[in-house]
């Protein structure tokens, strides 16, 4: 009769399931990267199969493998199930013969995998999350010098793995930062879309309703991952936060500046400067008060067809604190068309410096948000940017 397992065994694998679900779905990048350090191995070590393996509660499955099928397979019947207690790198030289694995399916029979080496993969609280491993069809010595290759490769596997886990759970939180839904109101439509050229970016919009009036933005830091994102967010904290006083009368202008202020010291810790633009529309009148800091990527395209950029004089947020930012009005008209971007669209663009026209013609041909994105989307498929791209429209329908 089979021992029941101790209560901290049980609460120990529990943790390790947990940890082996956070790793998620790997993003492009580091799936290549992962990709490659499986053909390195096949390589290096001359066999013909290696993987990266996970061990979930029944099954094991590969992010990565080279030379098997790569079909998720019963936990049970796997080495690197069993190899996750055993420490850091192990090594079996003959699993036909060794105690450890010779009662598996894949010891024995025919297309039995007879060597077998793993690294454990762990995340930082130590949990075994799977392996990085090699398979020979024949028994094979194993040197020194391939152990500590092994360890590497390892090592290298266990990060970009940890890696893409962390920028899967920023993606998830800056993404559920951005608007959950467009703006669809008696006369006015809001919409966004970000597409970060990582897996989190600098970019970001933002919209919302207050007694009659339609506060939106978008903004851009310099940089692209993580760093980025977390100035980012919090620009987008602090001009929320100020919303309630632009709705009360405060000069846009004044408000941008004591955002400056109050993120000055940790844009210079960074290194970094934040590009702006910021509305306030009165959705009666059409009034529109805006700030543009540093960005000049909007554009106001009339009922007429005619189009204007709405640009400013003033510099990005962080690059001369004190200087102040200047407050706009203008009125849009029934009809009216406003659309502000990142510089990642002018990626898209056959000359990035005579934008004006190309990105007013967009508009112009796209009577609602969701067709001007999926044409947007259509040139980053044809030209792939380098950099975030961000579109925020603000139409008000004739």
């Amino acid at each position: 009769m089979s021992a029941q397992p101790e209560q901290h065994e049980v609460e120990a694998e529990q943790r390790r399931l947990r940890a082996v679900e956070n790793v998620g779905v790997l993003d492009d990048v580091h799936q290549q990267r992962l990709d490659r350090l499986t053909r390195t191995a096949q390589v290096a070590f001359d066999v013909p199969a290696s993987s990266i393996t996970l061990i979930e509660a029944d099954h094991a499955w590969y992010p990565t493998i080279c030379g098997l099928p790569s079909d998720p397979v019963p936990r049970q019947d796997t080495y690197c199930s069993r190899a996750l207690d055993m420490g850091t790198v192990v090594v079996s030289h003959d699993t036909a013969a060794d105690p450890r694995f010779k009662d598996l399916p894949f010891a024995t029979g025919e297309g039995a995998l007879r060597f077998y080496a793993a690294r454990v993969l762990r995340d930082p609280a130590g949990n075994a999350l799977g392996t990085f491993c090699l398979f020979d069809v024949q028994p094979r010595d194993f040197s020194e010098r391939e152990m500590r290759l092994l360890e590497e490769l390892g090592a290298w596997a266990e990060s970009e793995l940890l890696a893409s886990a962390e920028m899967s759970r920023a993606h998830m939180v800056q993404a559920a930062m951005l608007p959950d839904a467009p703006l669809e109101l008696e006369q006015w439509q809001v919409e966004g879309v970000c597409t970060p050229a990582q897996a989190v970016g600098g970019d970001y919009f933002d919209y919302s309703v207050t007694d009659g009036l339609l506060s939106f933005g978008l903004a851009d830091v310099m940089g692209k991952g993580t760093g980025a994102a977390l100035i980012g967010a919090g620009v987008r904290v602090g001009l929320r936060a100020a919303r309630s006083a632009v709705a009360d009368g405060a000069d846009l202008g004044r408000v941008i500046t004591l955002l400056e202020q109050g993120s000055i010291a940790d844009l210079d810790r960074a290194g970094s400067f934040v590009t702006l633009f910021e509305g306030v529309a009165d959705l009666a009148s059409g009034e529109l008060r805006w700030v543009d800091a540093g960005l000049g990527l909007a554009v106001l395209v009339r009922a007429d067809g005619t189009a204007e950029q709405m640009r400013g004089e003033d510099l990005p947020l962080g690059v001369i604190p004190g200087r102040g930012f200047t407050e706009h009005v203008t009125r849009m008209e029934a009809g009216d068309r406003l659309v502000v971007f990142s510089d990642g669209v002018l990626d898209l663009l056959d000359d990035e410096n005579r934008w004006l026209e190309p990105v007013a013609d967009l508009v112009r041909r796209h009577a609602a948000p969701r067709d001007l994105f999926a044409a947007v989307n259509s040139l980053a498929r044809q030209r792939m940017p380098m950099d975030d791209i961000t579109v925020l429209s603000v139409y008000r329908r004739a």
